[in-house]
């Protein structure tokens, strides 16, 4: 777990090597690491202390799955409480203590080498160093927001820990995470140099006359910087992100300080925030829900050529993400003309990637350089895979799908990147249906992690697997689903947008929709994603989603209705302006004429248009596990976060039903389908559910 060995000159080296591919800080290490500090700082013979690691990186942070089993803010304190007085003892022992970083050290294992004297990172182009805790919803626990600040300054600090940013090791020495960079083969050495040269080391913040570097809390300019960075986070997350203002709180707080009571209010917060329903819900989604939903195939040498039918807005982003994945493209258009415009915005595309650093100008140039674009269906003969991204009707995909089944080699899988039409339908289009999958990706492509890949009843395990290589050599997180209408993720999307609307047809106003979204968490309202959507095409996606085997969700919509008005006045949308807002250079207003074309006969209560919204997707989530198109609860909410943007506080909509409770959601729906219908009647599973007192995670 950490082990002593001895370097000679008096200088003792801990070695960490815990179980598993990295090392990770456990209640049981923090105190084995105690108990070996105690043990070396009663040592007189030890003049000296080198912290490594055994493994190919330093420490990756603490154990996740401990701090999901802790139950009270008690239960974490004492399983940092012995890493926080192994890291003070060590600073204070009146010798010289050096981290060498051999490798990656993050969240805790980074705060340790925070408690030594002087970090020095061997020269590895791999390696990032930081406080990435933020992005789980979580916050440094083991000193991190007291320590770093008073090394680099409270504005700098911030500035890594509130996004939790990580750092290579380049970056790492300019922003001072670490003091020197040597090559691997050195790093001991250079480590027992600097102790011997520098035997009464101290840390500088426990150095009398030491001063914070740059804005203190206590000056103007420091409360200023402060309150502007929780106006920012307010303003972003409208209050919802528990770990920003928790940091933010001990910045302020801490810094003003001394280290060791700074330390104390961080430890109260870190404690407080990790075991809250917004970081359980985070750590579940982020961390636990995106690793199971990985990939679980590798790219192979099977795929190297695809072809991609349409040259649209998802066209080009597939095609330009498969680029990007070193995969070889042929891209078919309708036209010659047609053709070369899709050209022309990929290549747009890759020099906007230049434009921000993403990509090097050799590297678009290649990019480019992989995809040909065509007019005939000749190009995709040799292809190994197919992706119709088409425009969303079922004829027209259909006879796509015949030229493809034409022209390509039997067995090679073709997929579609239809959002609503099921697989199977499309599939009577081909010889032979079993090589037919789904792949519904979101736009913007090269932007959006999700990939929802969806089986039908004839598609073989070959189209299943190239499906997933394609995802995997593109770095997607998928969802697989079974077939049906709307599949998951646009059945219960479509379940929102038809509330909103209906709502709208209502006399609710698009500003109230948006605004009691918004402040729940989501980053747009179901108004405003109409308009951004466009009018007439959000009527079509409502309208294939109703009649025959439509969702519960559509039963008494007026959603299509309301669209069709919409349309009918020239209201098309965000893209001419005008739609449920109009807009303008200095911002957007609702339409003046929304009242006139849809009169309130009775007001809706702003907490029923919250519950109705929220409500919506949760019950169409649970049809969509009920019926077997979704195969569990974690990959859905999963879906949900990255997919539509669902609040990760909240942790997706199964995760909202164990937070507010099954009962009580039942209690709710009952209510909803007394006052709006009967699509809002809750369905079995969640009604034995809240019988049982059953939830969907455990944790």
């Amino acid at each position: 777990m950490i082990s002593r060995t001895d370097l000679g000159g008096g200088v003792a080296l801990l070695t960490i090597e815990t179980a598993g591919p990295v090392n990770t800080l456990t209640k049981a290490f923090n105190h084995a690491l105690l108990r070996l500090v105690d043990e070396i700082v009663a040592d007189d013979a030890v003049t000296g202390i080198v912290i490594t690691s055994a493994k190919d990186g330093f420490a990756a942070g603490g154990d996740l799955d401990e701090l999901r089993a802790a139950r009270t803010p008690a239960d974490i304190t004492a399983i940092v409480a012995p890493f926080l007085a192994a890291i003070r003892k060590l600073e204070t022992c009146g010798r010289p203590v050096v981290a060498a970083l051999n490798g990656t050290a993050l969240g805790g294992g980074y705060e340790l080498a925070l408690g030594c004297h002087r970090r020095i990172a061997a020269d590895r182009p791999d390696a990032v160093f930081g406080l990435p805790e933020a992005g789980l919803g979580l916050m440094p626990g083991a000193g991190g927001t007291q320590r770093l600040p008073r090394l680099i300054g409270m504005q700098a600090a911030a500035d890594l820990i509130l996004p939790g940013r990580t750092l290579d090791t380049a970056a790492a020495l300019k922003a001072g995470l670490v003091d020197a960079v040597v090559p691997a083969g050195e790093l001991l050495k250079a480590c027992t140099d600097w102790i011997a040269a520098n035997p009464g080391a101290t840390q500088p913040f426990d150095r009398k006359g030491w001063t914070l570097p740059g804005l203190d809390p206590n000056t103007v300019e420091g409360r200023h910087f402060l309150t502007g960075a929780w106006a920012r986070i307010r303003a972003k997350s409208a209050a919802t992100n528990e770990a920003a203002t928790a940091i933010l709180h001990v910045l302020h707080h801490g810094l003003e300080r001394s280290l060791d009571a700074g330390i104390a209010v961080e430890t109260r917060q870190f404690a407080r925030l990790a075991v809250s329903t917004g970081a359980r819900n985070r750590m579940r989604v982020l961390h636990y829900g995106t690793r199971a939903a990985r990939p679980s195939v590798k790219p192979d040498r099977s795929l190297r050529r695809i072809a991609v039918v349409g040259g649209g807005q998802m066209g080009t982003g597939i095609a330009y993400a498969a680029a990007l994945a070193g995969l070889s493209v042929a891209l078919v258009e309708a036209s010659r003309e047609k053709a070369d415009e899709a050209r022309g915005r990929i290549a747009a595309l890759a020099e906007r990637q230049v434009g921000r650093g993403r990509l090097s100008s050799d590297e678009a140039a290649a990019l480019v350089g992989r995809i040909e674009t065509s007019d005939s269906y000749d190009a995709t003969a040799d292809a190994d895979m197919a992706i119709e991204a088409v425009f969303e009707r079922l004829d027209v995909k259909q006879d796509v799908l015949r030229k493809l089944d034409a022209a390509m080699r039997p067995g090679a899988t073709i997929a579609s990147n239809t959002s609503t039409i099921p697989i199977g339908s499309l599939a009577t289009a081909l010889g032979d249906p079993s090589r037919m999958v789904g792949m519904h990706f979101f736009a913007p492509v090269e932007v959006m992690k999700l990939l929802e890949i969806v089986r039908a009843d004839a598609t073989s395990e070959k189209a299943l697997r190239d499906a997933r290589m394609i995802a995997s050599a593109m770095r997607k997180t998928i969802l697989t689903v079974n077939d049906g209408l709307g599949f998951y993720t646009s059945r219960v999307v479509s379940s929102l947008s038809s509330e909103g609307m209906t709502l709208v047809a209502e006399g609710v106003p698009p500003q109230v929709i948006d605004n009691l979204m918004t402040t729940a968490g989501f980053a747009i309202g179901a108004a405003t994603l109409a308009d951004l959507t466009k009018i007439p095409l959000l009527k079509d996606i409502l309208t294939s989603m109703s009649g025959a085997g439509a969702p519960t969700s559509m039963q008494g919509s007026k959603a299509v209705d309301a669209l069709a008005k919409l349309e009918a006045a020239g209201r098309v949308g965000r893209p001419t302006g005008q739609g449920l807002f109009d807009y303008a250079e200095d911002g957007a207003a609702p339409w003046p004429g929304l009242a006139a074309m849809f009169p309130a006969a009775s007001t809706v209560p702003h907490e029923d248009v919250r519950s109705r919204l929220l409500v919506t997707q949760s019950l169409e989530a649970v049809r969509a596990l009920e019926d077997g198109v979704l195969n569990d609860p974690l990959s859905g909410d999963v879906a949900a976060v990255l997919g539509w943007g669902y609040p990760v506080h909240l942790g997706g909509p199964f995760a909202y039903i164990d937070g507010v409770g099954a009962s009580t959601i039942v209690d709710q729906a009952r209510q909803l389908a007394r006052d709006y219908g009967p699509r809002f009647e809750p369905p079995a599973l969640l009604v034995r559910m809240a019988r049982d007192g059953d939830r969907f995670h455990a944790l």
